[in-house]
């Protein structure tokens, strides 16, 4: 059942339900629904206007609680109400909910924690009915123990966040078929062995169904299973969170376009400067930012270049969710996941765009410190970049890379890279950074691509033997190592 919601209602759920922790918008308007229900609707009161938004029944309450609204409703309203009375009083109760929170978040000074405790006592804590509005968001579970794992065979575990480690940083190199992919899907089952979740941005489909391979098969199969991650393909799939987002300061919002408009300019060669602004500029007029209300603005601007042209490709890939559906990464994050993008085919530019994103999306809304505890540091989740050298050679992009490098260790965020060139993790410019060296660990199966001064950049040595397939180098805290690596369909993560 479809209603218009008044423009008053729409504005106030748009503008609040970030702010008071609320997952999205429809738990705001579920629990403006419910206190209507509870408190009772005067006779006399009408809704102003029906300015707003076109809403579904469904999404405001979700399918499993429809017929307890209209249960409530037609005892509200004393009879067995047909579908014109039924979205008639469904439509009054949910305008007179937003009106009462609107004047709850005035009374409380547009506090939160006020506004949220004045709530939680009207509704007896209870605002959904197993999911509503929190005072906080609901936080990510923590692994405070230490992560020790085999990186190679016969080498000293690597301590991932223990005493003595600065950024838990791995990167792993190798050419194709050298053992490269398999040492990553074992590290990263021995994680679930600790009960730390990861994220495994898969840019080739190493974890793809292919039928033509069944050894593949077996070993994915094995891995979702033993790892509980979900699997995500990307185009095929869309992601249940909104990398975009707006800040209630206009000056905080304003840095927040720029640096989005900046970050798709990195991976769109053909965007100027007067592009990137005009992206900038519509993404500041947008109330509930998302990709398919920055394509309407840009469209409205006048717009028919690369800007536009990108926004619509991630729009119509249909890769995020809207503003008004959209989860928060918390809940996104409550498990293990791998999300597979070689449905991109060779457009590098906006697999990297779509990679970006969503780095770019934790770091913002993720970005608290976590306290060191008996010299360990806390674990939330490790994001695991594959093929990361789309994201590295120009300095703009290797920039957020090495934030996350630098920095995600503390918030709980490890990050973990894997390319095929082991000299694509140097990186020049303002952002110049050299990850090789960088990182608490280093694995690199192919070092005979590299000079022997390259050698000595990334591996702190030079490699004169040759390898066999799965053996490897080891830079573990600045001692080289070499030997048979882990891999996944021997040791599978035991």
């Amino acid at each position: 059942m479809k209603f218009d919601t008044s423009g008053e209602a729409h504005e106030f759920i748009e503008n609040v339900f970030a702010r008071v922790g609320a997952r999205n918008q429809a738990i705001l308007g579920r629990a403006a629904l419910f206190l209507a229900l509870g408190e009772g609707v005067p006779i006399e009161f009408k809704p102003k206007d029906a300015k707003g938004v076109t809403l579904n029944d469904e999404q405001v309450v979700g399918d499993e609680l429809r017929d307890l609204v209209r249960a409530a409703l037609n005892h509200r309203a004393g009879l067995t109400l047909d579908e014109g009375g039924y979205r008639q009083e469904f439509r009054r109760h949910f305008e007179f909910g937003c009106q009462r929170l609107r004047q709850m978040w005035a009374e409380s000074g547009n506090d939160q924690a006020r506004f949220v405790s004045t709530l939680l006592k009207l509704t007896g804590g209870d605002l959904g009915l197993g999911g509503g509005v929190r005072p906080q968001m609901q936080a990510m579970p923590v692994v405070e123990k230490e992560v020790k794992l085999k990186v190679l065979t016969d080498a000293p575990d690597w301590s991932v966040n223990g005493p003595g480690t600065n950024n838990g940083l791995l990167v792993i190199s190798g050419q194709p078929g050298s053992g490269k992919s398999q040492l990553a899907l074992d590290l990263l089952a021995q994680l679930t062995n600790f009960g730390v979740r990861f994220v495994f941005f898969d840019m080739k489909g190493e974890l793809e169904d292919d039928p033509r391979s069944p050894q593949q098969r077996k070993n994915r199969t094995k891995f979702l299973e033993q790892t509980g991650a979900r699997y995500v393909r990307l185009i095929q799939q869309d992601l249940p969170i909104n990398p975009l987002f707006r800040h209630p300061n206009p000056t905080q919002n304003a840095q927040i376009a720029y640096e989005i408009a900046s970050l798709i300019r990195c991976f769109a060669p053909q965007l100027g400067a007067k592009q990137e602004r005009n992206i900038c500029d519509c993404y500041q007029r947008l109330a509930a930012p998302d990709f398919p209300s920055l394509v309407l603005e840009l469209e409205n601007s006048g717009a028919t270049g690369v800007d536009l042209a990108i926004a619509q490709k991630i729009d119509r890939f249909n890769l995020f969710a809207s503003a008004q559906t959209a989860i928060s990464p918390e809940q996104w994050l409550n498990s293990s996941m791998v999300i597979d993008f070689k449905e991109f085919g060779t457009d590098s530019d906006t697999k990297a765009l779509a990679v970006a994103l969503i780095l770019n999306f934790l770091i913002k809304k993720m970005s608290q410190q976590l306290a060191v505890k008996n010299d360990v540091q806390p674990i939330r989740m490790v994001l695991f970049v594959d093929e990361a050298h789309l994201l590295l050679p120009k300095e703009n992009k290797a920039g957020l890379l090495s934030s996350l490098a630098r920095q995600g260790r503390s918030w709980g965020f490890p990050v973990w890279m894997a390319s095929q060139d082991a000299d694509k993790f140097l990186t020049t410019g303002t952002n110049e950074t050299n990850f090789a060296d960088l990182a608490e660990c280093g694995v690199h199966f192919s070092p005979q691509t590299l000079t022997p001064a390259d050698q000595k950049l990334i591996l702190g040595g030079t490699i004169h033997q040759k390898f066999k397939k799965a053996e490897a180098a080891l830079r573990l805290q600045s001692k080289l190592i070499t030997g048979a690596a882990r891999q996944f369909w021997k040791d599978g993560g035991k």
